[in-house]
């Protein structure tokens, strides 16, 4: 039985969170010992797991100067310091220690790269995730000293798995490595995603709704969808969005949304599909992504989807063919949901068409094409 060990920032409510408790299942049914690390405590899809997967939550380096004096714990140790200026070697000493796996994985960039980089087992197959458009990304460089220290890590790894093929392109043109990279997209479980979304919510339609569900950070451009909202209601729609996620810019957003009852915050959701199933429309915002696991998530619930031109949800509809795609901009998400509502009929097409894009997804072929590379 291959041991496997994926390292990763926390188990928080998100998109690539969710695709490592997906793969770390899928991979212990297929009789893998699969260990996941986090390096942050905040696990809310810890309970996700599979009990076959065993969940270790590593602490930073504690200090015995640093514990007894606040300044130098809060300067040097708690905002990563320790890890920017130690050695890969000795992080990854120090996280994972003389425990021997044959497949070590760094699942996000910045501090999860660096720690398996500077792995000691010299039989164990080094994989690392990439999850984002590197053109646009921030974090790169998180916990590495330069730029050139970052792309060098990123050298020991056997392989770079790239979540779409536009984020691959992104990677090479970066970091480089074009030997070493390959697209794989992400695992869909897609019956359990179906399953999940005859569950209950707290929210009752009343009229045209649009939702969409993501971290809020400015990556993910809700401050551009909430202008486009509360600009269409000015012009007299009849309609409602629906925003499923918290995160650092959640006041901010709503001040935005402010005075708009029609723009309705419903937190962060471990379950967010009986939201998302209830969409007229979904709409992905983002100003840059890698895959964007809701849109696909969107197309296996059968929801008609609009996104911004962008890395991931542009390969997902296929350029246009299973969603529309409009310009990276609030007037072009205004313009893309203002033309849906009005077309009734290309929106039952898309409609339809998400359901054979769905099919494209098989968690199988995803699980199949990471075995390979053990």
């Amino acid at each position: 039985m291959k041991k496997i060990l994926f390292v990763l920032p926390w188990l928080a409510i998100g998109g690539l969170e969710r695709v490592q408790v997906n793969l770390a299942n899928a991979l212990v049914d297929r009789g893998y010992d699969v260990t996941v690390m986090t390096l942050n405590p905040q696990a809310d899809l810890k309970n996700e797991l599979s009990p076959k997967v065993k969940y270790v939550y590593k602490p930073p380096k504690p200090h015995p100067i640093a514990q007894r004096i606040p300044y130098i714990r809060n300067r040097f140790y708690d905002d990563g310091m320790w890890e920017t200026r130690a050695s890969a070697k000795k992080l990854y000493q120090y996280y994972v220690g003389n425990e021997q796996y044959d497949v070590e994985v760094g699942f996000f960039r910045g501090l999860s790269v660096k720690i398996i980089s500077g792995s000691t087992n010299p039989h164990s197959v080094k994989l690392a995730w990439v999850h984002s458009d590197f053109k646009f990304c921030t974090g790169i460089t998180n916990n590495f000293k330069t730029m050139a220290a970052a792309k060098a890590a990123y050298g020991k790894f056997d392989r770079i798995i790239c979540v779409s093929d536009r984020a691959k392109e992104s990677f090479i043109e970066v970091i480089g490595y074009p030997e070493k990279a390959t697209r794989i997209y992400n695992l869909m479980p897609a019956q359990k995603i179906r399953t999940l979304s005859e569950g209950s919510c707290n929210a009752v339609k009343r009229k045209f709704t649009v939702v969409s569900v993501g971290r809020f950070n400015a990556q993910k451009g809700f401050d551009r969808l909430i202008g486009a909202i509360k600009k269409l209601i000015a012009d007299g729609t009849d309609m409602e969005l629906w925003l499923i996620g918290d995160g650092e810019e959640r006041e901010k957003l709503q001040a935005l949304a402010a005075g708009g009852e029609r723009i309705r915050f419903f937190g962060s959701q471990q379950n967010p599909y009986p939201y998302m199933k209830q969409a007229d429309l979904y709409v992905c915002s983002s100003r840059f992504e890698g895959f964007n696991l809701t849109v696909a998530e969107a197309l296996i619930l059968g929801r008609p989807v609009l996104s911004t031109d962008c890395t991931g949800p542009t390969e997902i509809l296929d350029g246009g063919k299973y969603g529309k795609i409009v310009e990276n901009s609030e007037e072009g998400i205004y313009q893309g949901i203002k033309e849906l509502m009005e077309d009734t009929k290309t929106r039952q097409r898309y409609k339809k068409k998400a359901k054979e894009r769905a099919i494209y997804f098989a968690p199988e072929k995803a699980v199949q094409e990471i075995e390979t590379l053990f």
